[in-house]
């Protein structure tokens, strides 16, 4: 009997000392709000890195892959808890020197998606990071001074290919800046305002409603101008449109609310037929599924002019797609182009309206995923093929050439397009090499079940941590992030020329591509 207390006085005693390591906190939940494991970060940078450390320690999808690259988390934890730790000696903190040593923590990781939130408590704002950001500014497509073009809704860009060559063209947006075009220096509301000012301010011998009115729009277009420099996303929407309520009574048209769904669901879709058959569709983002399934466009409860916008993304879309069939039926059709540059990634099931309404239906397979099973640090699910959704209404199969347009700024779903895209006989990836974040995302929601994902919430605890809930990799094994995916054909952007709307290099190739096969 002395003996079995003896061992088990032992066991405890293994346990206990155990519970000293700085992964003693493997249990403790670190996707939301935690009373114990966040409220020391609160008030300490120590405090904050030990929540950083621990949170992604249980939770980080792809520890392996950093582990092939040489990082010794262990390590990392002896380097920087120190550092952190003498924030808290100094009597004053600024946002730069706490983001300084941010990026020093965070350069070493891969996940081209992940950010990490701090928040400065000696300043009270948030101090954000990103390793891929650091990464590929010394990517050669960043060097100096290079700065992405947005590619937009700019017209003459396409009709600058060849003044003879656009055949067809049709722009839906729901952007915001789109909505926002009436109101912005130029637009024709800003017009009005601006005529109906002159008009009044004319008069010499004024009304006194006239006198109110010219008041009135005086004022308003002050605040127009003061809220579309000072404010963006939720907050540009909700300030516009109390002007729009406070300013009702001055009849001002075109002077409407925006709904607040295009913040989180605002997208441009551009079509174009360019000579030879070749169907062009510009994407800017993966949101497709919430215009075009009549499930998710209701939940908007779009109206009057937001409906219109919001119907445009449907209809772009629909004279891509009935185009393609229509032609290929015919046998006619030259081609097809799919320009994801600059997209930032979004919705997995808009796969179908995309590549996906090209292949057959049944869903593509272009890598395998696994995911987060366990608290762990390497505790992970076996491979499993990823399934993409393909159309599954009834559709003719594009044998035609297919070119996908990329650059490094195209992101996650993106970058999954791509990947599908090279491994369909008759379709190219031709651009520059991706963005570098190809690892699934998803809500707190699924936590429970996956272990990864999140580190705290946004906005609400000290330190926030976005990560990938699932690793992805090639069908050959190999993962991808942190590197991006090369081009078939690999095109450099002339940006002066392309700026100045006279040329776009990136996708005459696009078309002499599928025009000549070479």
């Amino acid at each position: 009997m002395k003996n079995k207390i003896g061992l088990l006085g032992a066991l405890l005693l293994l346990l206990t000392f155990g519970s000293c390591q700085k992964e003693s906190t493997t249990l403790i939940p670190y996707d939301h709000e935690n009373v114990v494991s966040f409220a020391a970060a609160d008030t300490s940078f120590a405090a904050k890195y030990d929540v950083f450390w621990n949170g992604m320690n249980q939770n980080y999808a792809l520890w392996d892959y950093e582990m092939e690259h040489g990082l010794d988390w262990d390590a990392e934890y002896e380097k920087f808890y120190p550092q952190f730790a003498a924030l808290d000696k100094q009597k004053i903190v600024m946002d730069e020197d706490l983001r300084a040593l941010m990026e020093q923590m965070v350069a070493p990781l891969h996940d081209g998606h992940m950010y990490v939130d701090f928040l400065n408590h000696r300043t009270g704002r948030y101090v954000t990071v990103d390793p891929q950001s650091l990464r590929i500014k010394e990517r050669a497509d960043y060097k100096d001074g290079y700065i992405p073009p947005v590619f937009t809704e700019r017209w003459a860009l396409l009709a600058a290919v060849n003044q003879n060559d656009l055949l067809e063209e049709y722009l839906g947006s729901t952007h915001l800046k789109t909505a926002f075009s009436h109101v912005l220096k130029g637009g024709s509301t800003n017009r009005w305002i601006e005529t109906e000012i002159e008009r009044l301010s004319a008069k010499t011998t004024p009304t006194e409603k006239e006198v109110e009115r010219l008041h009135g729009l005086k004022q308003l277009s002050e605040s127009l101008k003061n809220i579309i420099q000072s404010y963006y996303g939720t907050q540009l929407v909700n300030s516009y449109n109390q002007l729009v309520m406070v300013y009702a009574y001055l009849n001002v048209p075109g002077l409407e609310e925006i709904s607040p769904e295009f913040v989180n669901n605002g997208m441009r879709v551009s079509y174009a037929l360019f000579k030879g058959n070749i169907v062009y569709m510009y994407l800017s983002d993966f949101n497709l599924t919430t215009y075009l399934l009549p499930s998710s466009y209701n939940k908007m409860n779009l109206t009057g002019s937001n409906d219109v916008m919001g119907k445009s993304i449907q209809i772009a879309w629909q004279k891509w797609f009935n185009k393609i069939q229509e032609l290929h039926k015919a046998g006619t059709l030259g081609g097809v182009i799919i320009d994801l540059r600059g997209n930032g990634g979004g919705k997995l099931n808009d796969f179908q309206f995309v590549l996906g309404a090209l292949l057959p239906s049944g869903g593509f397979t272009p890598c395998q995923l696994r995911f987060k099973r366990g608290t762990g640090r390497l505790d992970y699910s076996p491979l499993m093929p990823q399934v993409m959704p393909t159309l599954p209404d009834e559709h003719a199969v594009v044998t035609e050439p297919i070119v996908v347009l990329g650059d490094c700024n195209s992101v996650s779903m993106s970058e999954m397009t791509v990947r599908s895209c090279q491994l369909i006989p008759n379709a190219r990836f031709i651009g520059k090499r991706t963005w570098g974040g190809l690892c699934g995302l998803n809500d707190n929601y699924f936590y429970s079940i996956n272990y990864s994902g999140h580190v705290g919430v946004k906005g609400q605890t000290s330190v926030y941590v976005y990560t990938p809930v699932m690793a992805s990799f090639s069908m050959d094994g190999k993962q991808l992030e942190g590197v991006g995916i090369d081009p078939d054909i690999e095109v450099d952007l002339d940006t002066k020329l392309f700026n100045a709307n006279t040329k776009d290099t990136q996708l005459e190739r696009a078309l002499q591509y599928i025009r000549t096969g070479n």
